[in-house]
C-alpha cells in the first residue's frame, strides 16, 4: 500500500491537488494498479515477441514538403497577419504563456 507521502508526491508530479477523501481513494486505486503490475511481472514471457500494437494499422504520412498550394508573397503574408486580432508589424501578438 502506498503511503500518504508517496501519493502526495505523485500528485505534485501530476500537478493536481487532492482533498483528503480523494487522497485516500487514490492511495487505494494506485496501490491496486501497482499490485496488479507486480503480478504481471511474475509472468514468464520467455520467447514472447514484444507487441507494440494489435490492429495492424500504420500511420499514413506524407513528406513534409511545400506543395506550392499557396505561394507565399509579401501581399499574402500581410493579409494573413492583418487578420489576427492583434499584430505589431509582421508579428502576431498573443497572450503570454505562463510557466508553472
Amino acid at each position: 500500500m502506498l503511503t500518504d507521502q508517496e501519493v502526495s508526491h505523485i500528485a505534485k508530479l501530476a500537478r493536481i491537488e487532492l482533498t483528503d477523501a480523494l487522497r485516500e481513494r487514490m492511495k487505494k486505486d494506485l496501490s491496486s494498479v501497482l499490485d496488479y503490475i507486480a503480478v504481471l511481472e511474475k509472468a514468464d514471457t520467455t520467447g514472447v515477441e514484444p507487441l507494440y500494437q494489435v490492429t495492424g494499422l500504420q500511420n499514413r504520412t506524407r513528406p513534409d514538403e511545400h506543395r506550392g498550394d499557396f505561394p507565399m508573397d509579401t501581399a499574402l503574408f500581410s493579409r494573413l497577419v492583418e487578420q489576427a486580432p492583434e499584430h505589431e508589424g509582421r508579428f502576431v501578438k498573443v497572450k503570454a504563456v505562463k510557466r508553472t
